[in-house]
């Protein structure tokens, strides 16, 4: 029963979130080919600078359209299927409310992932020009040293570090599905403008949670040690090993926070779902 769901999930969010990735995907080709692609030293003036940066300017807010379009369609879907008339007719199946969540976080967890995917992948397309390629290469164990490829990272390769980031990026989202969930779910919880209080709802959870991470990163010493380096110029600070640690540290939040909204999620369907 879990699969099918989760196939009638995935159909839902399939029939807006595969034209949006098509057409992130078409302009980064694009944009590959008619401009950065064709970027080369000989030509760099003031006006090719200028185009970068708008290139770059639009893409990246592109990218960031994408990604919000991604978690506010999952929202609403999860809104409409649960919280609005089609609740009526969720509510006949013979299904739990807990396999209903189940079903859908797994399938707005998996768009989530194949979001973060597209988005590294069309970054890829934009910026890794043959160009840019070559110049990494020459300057490869100098940019290695400077972000503190040394001692125990020094086995890491810009490829082994790219996966971790994706990997990382990918449980990221994952845990901003669980709080759109939480936020549309909280939302129901308000009396009249229950779409405003789902707004509202996620502006406060994300707003905490940041404070949450500023105050645990301070615990840490992290916040400190950002500052001290960030005002010194000595060597002695890695990179690497530095955002391992808030890597780390933020994966463990994501962990534990995803798992309080998930359940106080199920807590609501399961007690607090008004559909008049």
């Amino acid at each position: 029963m879990l699969s099918k769901l989760i196939k009638y999930d995935m159909k839902s969010l399939n029939r807006f979130l595969p034209v949006l990735h098509l057409l992130i995907l078409l302009s980064s080709i694009l944009i590959r080919v008619f401009i950065t692609g064709r970027i080369k030293p000989q030509t760099s003036s003031e006006q090719t600078d200028l185009l970068i940066i708008l290139c770059y300017v639009l893409y990246f807010t592109m990218i960031t359209a994408l990604s919000t379009g991604t978690y506010l369609i999952a929202g609403i879907r999860f809104y409409k299927n649960m919280f609005s008339d089609e609740g009526y007719l969720t509510k006949t199946l013979p299904i739990t409310n807990g396999m209903h969540l189940l079903s859908k976080t797994i399938a707005g967890s998996i768009w989530a992932a194949v979001n973060m995917c597209f988005i590294y992948l069309c970054s890829y397309i934009v910026i890794w020009t043959p160009y840019i390629k070559s110049v990494v290469e020459e300057n490869k164990d100098d940019i290695l040293q400077e972000f503190g490829f040394v001692g125990k990272y020094a086995h890491l390769s810009f490829s082994t570090v790219f996966l971790i980031l994706l990997i990382f990026s990918c449980f990221g989202a994952v845990s901003s599905i669980i709080m759109v969930y939480a936020s549309v779910a909280l939302g129901q919880l308000f009396s009249n403008h229950r779409v405003l209080g789902a707004v509202v709802s996620y502006f406060v959870i994300s707003t905490l949670i940041s404070v949450l991470s500023v105050i645990v990163m301070a615990l840490f010493g992290h916040e400190t040690r950002l500052l001290i380096t960030a005002e010194s110029a000595g060597n002695e600070f890695n990179f690497i090993s530095y955002m391992t640690e808030i890597m780390q540290i933020s994966a463990a939040l994501m962990i534990i926070t995803s798992v309080i909204l998930y359940v106080t999620t199920h807590c609501i369907m399961n007690k607090k779902i008004n559909l008049i």
